[in-house]
């Protein structure tokens, strides 16, 4: 399907489309992890764990349009949409293992997070 611009005259196709709508949610996701890492990580280790999710990021958002561009020769252009959305479908999938928190104190030491562990009972 393309969606033709009267101003411009360029052509937008559901691909661009849908790549724009998936940069929205990548940012809401991001902004929700940020915020979810602050209530899971004891406040002796908050810094060190910001950090290493920053750099994570950084090399991460390096990476993407490095390996995609290299990939966009020699396959098909819908392989890295695709492993795009199975990686997508997987972190979604994994969310739900994440420990709820919303009841509990926000924990100040290790040893805070070492015993809500041994409470905790994961159900799917």
């Amino acid at each position: 399907a393309v969606v033709s611009t009267q101003s411009t005259g360029s052509k937008w196709t559901l691909e661009s489309i849908c790549c724009l709508v998936g940069v929205v949610f990548v940012s809401g996701v991001f902004s929700g992890i940020y915020l979810w890492t602050a209530e899971l990580a004891p406040t002796s280790h908050r810094g060190s764990i910001f950090a290493l999710g920053s750099g994570a990021a950084r090399i991460g958002s390096f990476l993407g349009p490095y390996i995609f561009n290299n990939l966009k020769p020699i396959t098909h252009k819908s392989v890295p949409l695709a492993m795009m959305a199975v990686l997508s479908f997987l972190g979604a999938v994994g969310s739900f293992l994440l420990v709820e928190t919303g009841d509990k104190e926000t924990a100040l030491t290790g040893e805070d997070i070492v015993t809500r562990r041994k409470s905790y009972r994961y159900r799917i």
